[in-house]
């Protein structure tokens, strides 16, 4: 896929380290386009059943029950107690997800998101009798989420993922007493890859923007701080890399602006052209917000690509972003949903060369170490062979 490469990136480190990693994936993809980082995989990957194919779901399940009848009758039991048809329909994906996991040696269980694929890992491993775990991202614990389920998963886990510090507080708030190992690890990328290339910028102030085209990423604000910037004089290029549902009406504001000579919406791009992006862009700007239906980002891994590759970042306060954009440091927070706000922090980095400098200097410093995705994936292998052990 062409979005969520972070945890592309830690199945890849992790494999690095000698982990044997099977991947279980609850959708097949759909964009014919694929990071080249795929093809460096060891995993194999086993789609689970869908809908369509509930006579597979069934016959794995029946297979699992004859080897296991006591402990497959007793959580079948507590879940048919749930009067939960969603979750009975997860428990018949467990139990495919169980028997294959079983066939293949699999010691620990690790999801991401704490919503569905969680809720099928922690029934899988009470199947078969070993501990799992889960990252949790944003939109999984902030976005329509029932916060009791979750503190439940997180007191069966052995121990649970964020990517912040702001969410290592959200979760152990909602723990209401019960034993639950929080654990901090950040969305690490690979920093030789991501990093400057050393040759001066040339032609306009470009500015760029790496986000799926949806509310919380607030890419609407960008556009209309666009048009500020043109109505003030300020020399610049936008580029929007990224795909969502919100495409079109971006692209009738950029018409409706007069931006379409300015402000460019290039799609979803592999991540080596992405790189290039980054590597000859003066400023990334993601304005993120929270949306009517409270979604919201836990901290963007397009900011710290950014950083990494020398770039300083205008962002927002939301969530953990200002653990990585530091203010007046390696780039600008603004206010959320402010356009006005926005426009004048870039046209204040355009109009003066030497505080673009200044940020530019420390942005690959400031996460260097602690978003080095061979640390990261380091901590989280040292839970797991923890957990096994």
């Amino acid at each position: 896929m062409l979005s969520e490469t972070f945890i592309l990136n830690e199945i890849l480190a992790l494999e690095e380290m000698g982990v044997k990693v099977e991947i279980f994936s609850l959708a097949p993809t759909r964009d014919p386009r694929f990071h080249e980082g795929v093809c460096r995989l060891n995993a194999d990957v086993h789609y689970v059943p869908g809908a369509d194919e509930k006579s597979t779901l069934l016959r794995y399940a029946r297979r699992f029950a004859a080897r296991n009848p006591k402990r497959y009758r007793r959580h079948l039991l507590k879940v048919l107690a749930a009067r939960r048809p969603a979750l009975l329909w997860r428990f018949l994906q467990a139990s495919w997800v169980a028997e294959r996991a079983r066939s293949t040696g699999v010691g620990h269980l690790h999801a991401h998101f704490a919503n569905r694929s969680t809720t099928v890992a922690q029934q899988a491993a009470k199947m078969l009798g070993v501990p799992f775990s889960f990252t949790a991202h944003a939109f999984d614990i902030y976005c329509d989420a029932d916060h009791e389920v979750i503190a439940r998963k997180m007191a069966d886990a052995q121990f649970t993922v964020t990517v912040s510090d702001y969410n290592v507080d959200f979760l152990s708030s909602l723990t209401n007493g019960h034993p639950a190992r929080v654990e901090l690890i950040r969305n690490g990328i690979d920093m030789s890859r991501f990093a400057p290339t050393g040759v001066a910028l040339d032609g306009p102030f470009t500015i760029l923007s790496v986000a799926r085209l949806v509310e919380k990423k607030g890419i609407a604000i960008l556009v209309k701080a666009c048009a500020i910037l043109m109505e003030r004089r300020v020399e610049f290029r936008c580029d929007i890399i990224g795909k969502g549902a919100l495409r079109a009406e971006l692209q009738r504001m950029i018409g409706q602006a007069g931006l379409s000579d300015r402000v460019r919406l290039l799609g979803a791009l592999p991540q080596q052209e992405i790189v290039l992006h980054y590597q000859s862009a003066h400023l990334l700007v993601l304005p993120c917000i929270i949306g009517a239906d409270g979604n919201r980002d836990g901290l963007p891994v397009s900011i710290v690509e950014a950083l990494a590759c020398g770039v300083p970042v205008i962002s927002t306060a939301v969530t953990g972003i200002p653990e990585a954009v530091l203010h007046d440091v390696n780039g600008l927070i603004v206010a959320e949903g402010d356009a006005m706000a926005l426009a004048d922090a870039i046209e204040k980095v355009v109009r003066d060369p030497a505080l673009h400098d200044r940020l530019k200097l420390a942005a690959r410093p400031s996460v260097v170490e602690s978003f080095d995705q061979k640390r990261t994936a380091a901590k989280l292998y040292d839970l797991l062979q923890e957990s096994i052990a």
